[in-house]
């Protein structure tokens, strides 16, 4: 209960993230963090260590990555800010699902991120996109549509695969579909969207068909 007495284990839970076990790993990157979360400079110090070595935990990674995103604006090395966009980049190559997306969004939502950095995780996510898992698709759908308000060109070589959702039995899926491609199509594509739009509006509830209008 004391924040005073868990500081004083700090060593102890140092080790334990890279302990064998994998939700060790978790709950001690999560407490450390806690503690040492006021001071950014010791956050980062924690974050680039971290990126050097091969947690095998994938929570725990999972983690990690979010808390790469909260440094990336902060006062950064030029060189540290590198390394640190490296691990992302490598992290879209993970045996786990949640890391590759984790690192996908965390790259999508960084502040003024160019164009070039994007396209690793935009390429991972349109992979996402025709997974058999509905939960990797709304994910990945949703990702898309948040980069698409920023950045409408980044995505514009999934608009096949985004137009191949419109009939999706998932709902929500589809109608993050066609509003994302109305950002992004081509008058073409767009007037094509049009003509199907107006039989999709009768299949989805009135909360979809607000988003949609």
């Amino acid at each position: 209960h004391s924040p005073d007495i868990v500081k004083r284990w700090v060593n102890e839970v140092q080790e334990a993230v890279h302990n064998a076990n994998d939700m060790v790993q978790f709950h001690a990157l999560s407490l450390l963090y806690e503690i040492k979360k006021n001071d950014r400079l010791a956050v980062t110090k924690i974050v680039t260590q971290l990126t050097r070595t091969s947690m095998s935990s994938p929570l725990g990674v999972c983690l990690l990555i979010r808390y790469i995103g909260t440094i990336l604006d902060d006062d950064m090395s030029a060189s540290s800010s590198r390394m640190v966009m490296q691990f992302l980049e490598s992290s879209l190559r993970h045996r786990s699902e949640i890391v590759i997306y984790e690192a996908a969004k965390a790259i999508c939502t960084l502040p003024n991120v160019e164009q070039r950095d994007l396209s690793p995780a935009i390429s991972v996510l349109q992979l996402f996109l025709s997974s058999p898992k509905p939960t990797l698709r709304y994910a990945a759908m949703r990702c898309l549509s948040e980069v698409a308000v920023r950045q409408p060109a980044a995505i514009v070589k999934c608009n096949d695969d985004m137009e191949a959702l419109i009939s999706d039995p998932n709902r929500s899926i589809a109608t993050l579909a066609i509003t994302t491609l109305l950002k992004t199509g081509t008058e073409s594509s767009v007037d094509r969207l049009m003509k199907q739009i107006s039989s999709f509006m009768n299949e989805i509830a009135d909360e979809f068909k607000i988003v949609v209008v």
